[in-house]
C-alpha cells in the first residue's frame, strides 16, 4: 500500500544526477525570478488555504520530512494553457481570449513574503489558527513555447519542439521528487490564469511537496456572466480537447508512475469530455487503458457537471482511471444557482439528486467510484460542511483530497464512514479519531523521523 507520506527513497545515483540539474535550474530560475516579478495581471494573491485537519489533529506537519538541502519555500509549478498570450514585451502573462495553440511552461508560486522562514512556514502548515496570512504570489513565470492539440487521427502537432522540453524538465523533476506520481490541477469558471498554478502549488504544499504538480489553465472570464449566459461552458468544452492531447503525450513519455487529476467546479466539464475523448480515441479489444494512460485518482470537487452528462461519461471514466471521488454538499450556493439559472438539470457536486433506478443500477456496477457525501449526518456533527469552495476551505473536507491522491488508502481507511449504499459514503463527526486509528492500524507512523 502506498504510504502517504515519505515514500521510501530512490536510488541515490538517480537522485544525484537529477538534483545537479535542478540546482542548474534554481540557478535558471532566480535570474527568471528577477526578470518576471510581475508576471500574471488581475487578482494574483490569495491566502494559503485552511490546514487540513491531517496535520492540525495529528501534530505533524506536511514539511517535516523535506530535506534540508530543498527547504526553500517558494514552488514550482508547471503549466499548460488554451489561453491567449497577452502581447506585452515588458511581462509574461495569459489573458482570457482562447489560443489557437496549448502554450506550455511553469510558474514560481511564492508563500508569504521573502522574509517567512522555513520553520515558520512549516508551523503555519500543522497549525488550525495562524498568528498572520500566509499569501500565494507568482515570483516568476517561463513560457517555453506551444503546440497543436491532436484530432482522433493524429498526434499533437510540437513544431516547436515545446512538449519534448516539458517531458524532460517534468521527468527531472518526477526523478528527483520523493514521490514519482504527477498531480494535474484543473480550475473552475470565474478565474484568472494565475489562480490555476496558486491552487496548484498549494494542493502540492499539502501533500508533501512530494510530487510534481501542472495546472491547466483554461480561458474562463472573470464575471460570472460570462459562465452563466453559456459562453465559458462552450469554452470549457473547447479546451477538453487540449488536455485529452496532453494525458497522451503524459501516457508516452512521462516518467510519473501515475497522473492524477483534481479538478473543481467548471473544470469537472473539461476533464470528463477529456476523459471520454480519451477512452473513445483508445479503446480496443485487449487493450487496459488505465495501464496505458496511468491515471490514478480523478478527484470531483463540488464538479459543475450535469448528472446526464456524468452518467454518460461514466463507463470511460472507470476504463481509464483507478478510482474516481465525486464530493457532494447540501449547500453548495453556486451549484444550486448554476441548475436554476443555466439549465442541464443537476450537477453531480448536489446533495439529494434524484436518480432514476436504471441509473442507481449503472452507479453500483461501477468499479472504481466513490461518492463523498459531506452533508450527511450533519445534525450528528454539529455543523455542515457547505459552499462551493469547501474542499479545500475546510480542514475535514480538504483531508480527503489530500489522502485520495497521496495514497491508495479505501474510503474506510481515509477515516470516512460507511452507507446504505456501498459506493456512498461520509465524513463521520470522529472523523479526527477515525484518521488516527486507522493511520496506526496501517502501521503508517506520521512522524517526521519516519518520512
Amino acid at each position: 500500500m502506498q504510504r502517504p507520506f515519505g515514500h521510501p527513497p530512490k536510488q541515490v545515483h538517480v537522485v544525484s544526477r537529477t538534483l545537479s540539474s535542478l540546482r542548474l535550474r534554481g540557478a535558471l530560475t532566480t535570474l527568471l525570478t528577477a526578470v518576471v516579478m510581475t508576471a500574471c495581471s488581475g487578482p494574483s494573491v490569495q491566502p494559503l488555504m485552511p490546514t487540513p485537519v491531517l496535520f492540525s489533529e495529528l501534530g505533524f506537519s506536511p514539511l517535516d520530512h523535506v530535506p534540508e538541502e530543498q527547504r526553500w519555500t517558494p514552488r514550482r509549478v508547471y503549466y499548460a494553457t488554451t489561453r491567449q498570450r497577452i502581447n506585452d514585451m515588458q511581462r509574461i502573462d495569459y489573458g482570457n481570449d482562447e489560443g489557437s495553440r496549448t502554450a506550455l511552461g511553469m510558474t514560481l508560486i511564492g508563500f508569504g513574503t521573502p522574509q517567512l522562514s522555513w520553520s515558520d512556514l512549516s508551523e503555519y502548515s500543522r497549525t488550525e489558527e495562524r498568528s498572520s496570512a500566509v499569501d500565494l504570489a507568482v515570483s516568476g513565470l517561463m513560457e517555453i513555447g506551444a503546440y497543436t492539440p491532436g484530432t482522433e487521427t493524429s498526434d499533437a502537432r510540437d513544431e516547436t519542439g515545446s512538449l519534448a522540453w516539458l517531458m524532460r524538465d517534468m521527468n527531472a523533476s518526477i526523478e528527483a521528487s520523493r514521490d514519482d506520481d504527477l498531480l494535474i490541477y484543473v480550475h473552475g469558471a470565474k478565474v484568472n490564469f494565475y489562480n490555476a498554478s496558486a491552487f496548484a502549488a498549494q494542493l502540492d504544499h499539502f501533500m508533501g511537496r512530494d510530487m510534481t504538480s501542472l495546472a491547466f489553465s483554461w480561458p474562463t472570464r472573470q464575471n460570472i456572466i460570462a459562465y452563466g449566459g453559456g459562453g465559458d461552458v462552450r469554452r470549457a468544452y473547447r479546451a477538453a480537447p487540449a488536455l485529452t492531447s496532453l494525458l497522451e503525450e503524459l501516457a508516452k513519455n512521462s516518467k510519473a508512475r501515475r497522473i492524477h487529476i483534481v479538478c473543481w467546479s467548471a473544470g469537472g466539464r473539461v476533464v470528463t469530455a477529456a476523459l471520454k475523448d480519451l477512452y473513445e480515441r483508445h479503446q480496443a479489444p485487449g487493450v487496459d487503458l488505465r495501464e496505458k494512460f496511468r491515471l490514478g485518482t480523478v478527484y470531483y470537487a463540488a464538479a459543475d457537471v450535469p448528472a446526464e452528462e456524468f452518467f454518460d461519461a461514466l463507463p470511460a471514466l472507470d476504463s481509464v482511471s483507478s478510482r474516481v471521488v465525486v464530493t457532494v454538499s447540501s449547500k453548495d450556493g453556486a451549484l444550486n444557482m448554476a441548475q436554476l439559472f443555466m439549465g442541464g438539470g443537476t450537477r453531480i457536486g448536489q446533495r439529494n439528486q434524484e436518480i432514476s433506478a436504471d441509473e442507481l443500477e449503472q452507479l453500483m456496477a461501477t468499479e472504481r467510484l466513490e461518492v463523498v457525501d459531506v452533508s450527511r449526518d450533519w445534525e450528528g456533527r454539529g455543523f455542515d460542511i457547505t459552499g462551493h469552495r469547501y474542499w479545500f476551505d475546510h480542514p475535514w473536507a480538504s483531508t480527503d483530497v489530500v489522502l485520495s491522491v497521496r495514497s491508495d488508502f479505501t474510503p474506510e481507511e481515509r477515516g470516512l464512514a460507511p452507507t446504505n449504499l456501498d459506493l456512498l459514503w461520509k465524513i463521520p463527526s470522529d472523523y479526527p479519531e477515525r484518521l488516527r486509528q486507522s493511520l496506526t492500524r496501517e502501521e503508517i507512523q506520521l512522524r517526521a523521523d519516519d518520512f
